[in-house]
């Protein structure tokens, strides 16, 4: 016994310090990230709502005239005030405008590193949840810390936890959502139902997919309702409970309903749907229209964006899981009604998670949602992945394999890891730009790379670099980038030196380009590179051109 609780002891304290060295890591690194090309948007909304609140709540705020001419300066605030994307999730937005302002934050560098922080803060506490969400099922503190490590070194996902304040903060929040939900499915008890409700709501205060949770949870209780008796009865009071904390909970946090709950609501719901407008994504060395990418695009985005063996041990997952789930369907008869669709409460929330994760897919295909960006959208599904991938482990090491067997597939894991680590070290600071071997040698063919812009900063302190002390210089963008963004975290005196000209094809000094454009680039002319210019600088992670600068001849 003394054993088994030094041996607990051991692991607890090793499993602290892997994500105290986790969280250093992330403290130490978030400046290394530039500015993604949301950011100043996201910035600027919190800042509208951040003001709206302060004027219908609040008299004599002292510092309300700043904040105004603040918010008059940045990008995007006059199209806030006329009514525009104001139906944006602003939780995050919201959270952060609060912080800058209480910590009166004014120097541009401060403010979005301190966004960046906050955004790694989210992700930081949703790795923990994860991690417990994965022991909560599989009563394994192994597989628990497999998860996790599954979770937070998959290049793409560790890059924007730093600076995703949409996408990335709406998954860390359904992790929660997940967690909490997944107990509310054992035993409904009240505190779990507020707990989920809250995070739920928190979701859909982010992107408004996150009512997906609701549905789902009804959808089981359905089901559980016709295979149980009286299961309705004594457990629709309770359901009811989760439908309307919810709602109270999604008003609260989601200012865009207070002016007018009921159409706002819908008008939320159906933003996602058409996000993207006519934008033509690079897809497979083509491109796309967004409302019309075949049915595929999330599946191979998914599959080449990340590591080769979360793709095969999902595979792997699925395939048993929906074995049991049809072998049990097909054992259930009238006349024995100890015969269900799940035998256990295991086999419940295991189809619960696939359900999670196949469902919004199926739903973008039926509906044919606007995507692009590769599958950022979908990035909330993220968590579903790595808890099939731990469900596979899990029964591949309980099969009766031999000892050798168990031994080479513990090795397969530990190394999948170690992979992982790898590239998060190779592609530093621009893991967003990683693709599995699979596509990486053709990654600039066949997709968009730097859709983000997150090169930008660094091929403009490149050009700074190049130039001396008080010259004056001009800079050019030949791609979709809004280059001059990067401006803002850029700690060099030259930036002040810098015209950012745009796609002007006035003569300038240097042009930058990332390849990513709004639709095909052989229709626009403007992004077309003079051959008065010859190639400066190629910024590349392995087999993987970030972007480019051009300089005059």
């Amino acid at each position: 016994k003394n054993n088994f609780i030094q041996k607990r002891k051991i692991i607890n304290f090793s499993i602290i310090i892997l994500f105290c060295f986790y969280f250093l890591v992330g403290v130490n690194i978030y400046k290394d990230y530039g500015l993604s090309i949301d950011e100043p948007f996201q910035r600027t909304s919190g800042y509208y709502w951040y003001i709206w609140i302060i004027n219908n709540f609040f008299n004599n705020f002292a510092d309300l005239e700043s904040l105004q001419n603040s918010f008059n300066k940045m990008e995007w605030s006059k199209d806030l005030l006329e009514g525009t994307f104001l139906e944006y999730g602003v939780f995050f937005d919201l959270l952060a405008a609060f912080i800058e302002n209480q910590f009166n934050l004014k120097n541009f560098q401060d403010i979005y590193y301190a966004r960046h922080l906050l955004n790694f803060f989210f992700f930081f506490l949703s790795s923990i949840c994860f991690f417990y969400l994965i022991k909560y099922r599989f009563k394994n503190n192994y597989l628990a810390l497999v998860g996790v490590l599954f979770y937070v070194t998959s290049p793409r996902i560790f890059a924007e936890s730093f600076y995703n304040c949409k996408d990335i903060i709406f998954m860390c929040l359904i992790v929660f959502s997940i967690f909490f939900g997944l107990k509310v499915l054992k035993d409904y008890k009240i505190k779990n139902i507020i707990l989920f409700s809250f995070f739920a709501a928190l979701s859909t205060g982010v992107r408004s997919m996150g009512i997906f949770l609701i549905f789902l949870l009804i959808i089981f209780f359905i089901f559980e309702s016709l295979e149980i008796k009286n299961f309705f009865k004594k457990k629709i009071s309770l359901v009811l409970l989760s439908l309307i904390l919810y709602l109270v909970f999604t008003y609260l946090f989601w200012p865009f309903l207070w002016l007018e709950p009921v159409n706002n609501f819908f008008a939320g719901l159906q933003y996602f749907n058409t996000l993207g407008g006519v934008a033509s994504p690079f897809y497979l060395g083509k491109y796309v229209n967004t409302g019309y990418a075949p049915w595929h695009y999330p599946f191979v985005w998914i599959a080449v964006s990340t590591p080769i063996i979360y793709s095969l041990f999902f595979l792997i997952a699925s395939f048993k899981i929906i074995f049991s789930l049809l072998k049990n369907f097909l054992e259930i008869n009238s006349d024995d009604y100890s015969k269900k669709l799940w035998k256990n409460y295991n086999e419940k929330i295991d189809f619960f998670i696939l359900a999670f994760f196949l469902g919004p897919i199926i739903a973008v295909i039926i509906f044919q949602s606007n995507l692009y960006n590769g599958w950022r959208h979908l990035y909330f599904i993220y968590p579903g992945l790595i808890y099939l991938a731990v469900y596979a482990i899990n029964y591949l090491i309980n099969l009766n394999a031999n000892k050798i067997l168990k031994n080479v597939f513990f090795l397969i894991i530990f190394f999948s890891i170690i992979l992982n680590i790898s590239n998060l070290i190779k592609f530093h600071p621009f893991q967003n730009t990683y693709f599995n071997y699979l596509v990486e040698k053709k990654a600039n063919t066949l997709f968009e790379v730097d859709y983000w812009g997150l090169g930008n900063a660094f091929s403009i302190e490149k050009i700074l670099n190049d130039i001396d002390e008080f010259d004056n210089v001009s800079i050019g963008v030949a791609s979709f980038t809004p280059l001059a963004y990067s401006r803002y975290i850029i700690n060099n005196k030259k930036i002040n030196n810098v015209i950012f000209a745009g796609t002007t094809k006035s003569n300038q000094d240097y042009f930058i380009t990332n390849y990513i454009y709004e639709r095909n680039p052989k229709f626009l002319k403007k992004y077309f590179i003079s051959k008065k210019y010859e190639k400066f600088f190629t910024l590349k992670r392995g087999n993987i051109i970030i972007n480019e600068i051009y300089k005059k001849k």
